[in-house]
């Protein structure tokens, strides 16, 4: 009996925290496909521009929270069943696409801007970043300004992204160079 009231009572519990986390999203114009999990804290939103996640992503958040910030005239679009660990950063001046089925690992940026100039003579760089589907971006990773990453690819643990990553590539390193290529068919989904 104490341990169908403790399922019950919890269940209860995860249900309303659930529905206060979508009104939270809602009110910050932030879309969403279907149910988004929330275990631990729940990402510091903040969004000026478009902000949609698919259906059943997932956030795992008990360390560091994570931050997504959408800037005036910006778009960060998510798909489905995408997953978000401890402390991942996001900021969208412009556009970043993340595929669907993507597992995004601990402390990883994803940024379409350098926020400032880095010469005097040339403006902050901004440009669109492309996630494709089933794409592992691993722990402290960062995805600068232009990039693309194909379907399947996996991006090393610390690595700096600054060009394209083609389609079932694994690169490493700063800057990210690829180090090996795999064979994956289409409908591969990483475990």
């Amino acid at each position: 009996m104490i341990r169908s009231l403790y399922r019950l009572t919890h269940g209860l519990w995860r249900r309303d925290r659930e529905r206060r986390w979508r009104r939270h999203l809602e009110r910050q114009g932030i879309l969403s496909g279907g149910a988004i999990q929330f275990h631990g804290n729940p990402p510091a939103c903040v969004n000026h521009g478009r902000c949609e996640f698919g259906a059943q992503c997932c956030f795992n958040s008990f360390r560091i929270p994570h931050n997504l910030t959408v800037q005036r005239g910006g778009e960060l679009i998510v798909g489905d069943r995408c997953f978000f660990n401890d402390g991942v950063n996001i900021c969208a001046s412009l556009s970043i696409h993340i595929g669907d089925d993507c597992k995004i690992g601990d402390m990883a940026c994803i940024f379409d801007t350098d926020f400032h100039q880095v010469t005097p003579d040339a403006p902050a760089r901004r440009a669109p970043v492309r996630i494709g589907d089933n794409v592992w971006v691993a722990a402290n990773a960062m995805i600068l300004a232009g990039v693309t990453i194909g379907d399947h690819a996996v991006v090393g643990a610390g690595a700096i992204v600054t060009h394209d990553v083609p389609a079932r590539a694994v690169v490493a390193g700063v800057p990210a160079r690829v180090v090996s290529t795999f064979d994956a068919h289409q409908g591969w989904i990483r475990t």
